[in-house]
């Protein structure tokens, strides 16, 4: 049943992360105007990519924060700066592209730190014992040792 209940809480957090990252990030460029503000400079085919880098990106700053590895959360940034640059100043105004990076970023964390107090506090504390076997070294048997 604790297992159960750890997936359950886990692919909650999932969703929240994918599909209610992409509707609030919709939600706050809706309230700022800046939806408004790149109608034309992105076809549609543009925003269901940017929903799907979006989704990645959030995941990967969730298992970045989940496991401690923080040049994740580094290169997340990172490599979408560097993908969008040439197109920040020429399709889409720079706020938009901040706005979201920087949503998704505090989506991220915020979705991560509910799961895992979630996890420590009602769970299964499933996360520290992921944690604890994966980092504990293999210790060889006397026998073993020559």
């Amino acid at each position: 049943m604790t297992l159960v209940h750890a997936v359950l809480y886990s692919a909650v957090a999932l969703g929240l992360l994918w599909w209610g990252g992409n509707a609030a990030c919709r939600l706050l460029l809706n309230l700022t105007g800046l939806k408004d503000a790149t109608a034309d400079a992105e076809p549609d085919h543009a925003l269901k990519v940017g929903r799907v880098i979006g989704g990645l990106e959030r995941l990967i700053i969730a298992i970045g924060l989940l496991y401690g590895v923080w040049e994740a959360i580094a290169a997340v940034i990172a490599l979408k700066t560097i993908a969008r640059f040439k197109e920040i100043d020429h399709k889409i105004p720079a706020e938009y592209f901040l706005v979201g990076s920087l949503f998704s970023l505090l989506w991220g964390i915020i979705v991560t730190s509910g799961r895992t107090v979630y996890d420590r506090e009602l769970g299964s504390n499933l996360q520290s014992k992921l944690v604890a076997a994966s980092s504990t070294p293999a210790t060889p048997k006397k026998a073993d040792v020559k």
